[in-house]
């Protein structure tokens, strides 16, 4: 399905309606000018002064007295710019009432809004777990942009006033749109393993950097989604299944699972945060960073490089630029994490 049209095309409707307007007009008001001048003999201004008043419908009278002739024009001519301007009304009234000068303005703000994504999210996909995502994500307050191709969809994604493309999330020209060489992550959340697997492809190759998460259906197809460049892959019926599992078997565990992924009563936040170069914690000892005494936050794992992932770190292990620390705490222990791992500001 083709991108929808932009705001141009909107406003291309009402500049010919209203060109379409002006037209009809300026003929009735020539042709008012021409019947005076032919019937009544009447000089140019004598007749568009005429033909201005009997359009306006004053009732100033008339300038000069009218033959039969040109009573009947007159009628002819008052009908005329009546039918005009009742189309014009007519048709400006249409217009609010579909909702184009809404749409107009609205396509122009979010192509500003467009324009200044930067680190973003790419979410594909708007059924019923791409609306669950962006709903987490709109909670969150993290910049994203939705791409779907259903008109229906489409509807509840401007109701919710989240920023969209409506289109096929597979053509290469709507993910540069969606801003996908600037954007740090893409959700692939379509309804078939065939149509994520050519969005990552896609995507992938746009942008070699950025973080893939794909959704599966069939677990065949996982393999094939690493290989297109997914760096997760997710099976929300194996997801399902064992939270279902955990919860019949062991509810304090799923208690504590909902507690730091924001499933349930959030108290506790289960986060990331990297080292940075010259930060507090770059080239320190865990031990010595005082992480747990200034922040009040716990580290449960620390991953070095993409494939090194420590848990339950030792106490002896150097902290340096790059790492990514895993740390469970409430909001104000990450914002004091936060503060404590970005290098410090000098003039």
């Amino acid at each position: 399905m083709k991108e929808e049209a932009p705001y141009q095309t909107y406003y291309s409707t009402l500049t010919r309606r209203v060109f379409t307007l002006i037209i009809l007009a300026t003929a009735t008001i020539i042709l008012g000018v021409l019947g005076y001048m032919h019937l009544e003999e009447w000089s140019f201004w004598d007749a568009l002064y005429m033909t201005v008043i009997t359009l306006a419908t004053v009732g100033f009278g008339e300038i000069h007295p009218l033959s039969p002739q040109g009573r009947a024009f007159t009628v002819f001519l008052i009908i005329s710019g009546v039918g005009t301007f009742t189309y014009g009304a007519f048709s400006f009234s249409k217009l609010l009432i579909e909702g184009e000068f809404r749409r107009v303005f609205e396509k122009r703000r979010w192509e500003r809004e467009m324009k200044k994504l930067r680190d973003h999210i790419v979410l594909c996909g708007f059924g019923r777990l791409g609306e669950k995502v962006s709903e987490e994500l709109y909670r969150e307050k993290l910049p994203f942009v939705v791409i779907e191709s259903n008109p229906e969809r489409i509807e509840a994604l401007r109701e919710k006033g989240y920023l969209h493309i409506h289109a096929d999330s597979s053509e290469e020209e709507i993910l540069e749109k969606a801003g996908i060489r600037k954007a740090r992550t893409l959700v692939a959340v379509l309804g078939s393993d065939a149509d994520n697997l050519f969005v990552t492809l896609t995507a992938r190759e746009l942008n070699p950097k950025i973080y893939i998460v794909a959704r599966v259906e069939d677990p065949q197809a996982t393999r094939k989604l690493y290989k297109a460049g997914a760096n997760r892959v997710i099976s929300p019926y194996d997801v399902g299944a064992s939270m279902l599992v955990h919860a019949a078997l062991k509810p304090t565990v799923t208690d504590f699972i909902e507690l730091t992924t924001r499933l349930g009563p959030v108290t506790l936040l289960l986060e990331e945060i990297v080292v940075e170069e010259g930060s507090p914690l770059d080239g320190t000892l865990l031990k010595d960073s005082k992480i747990r005494e200034e922040t009040g936050a716990i580290v449960v794992a620390v991953r070095k490089g993409k494939d090194t992932a420590i848990l339950r770190p030792e106490p002896q292990i150097k902290l340096e630029r790059g790492d990514l620390l895993v740390v469970l705490g409430s909001t104000a222990d990450m914002e004091k994490l936060e503060e404590l791992s970005k290098t410090p500001y000098s003039l």
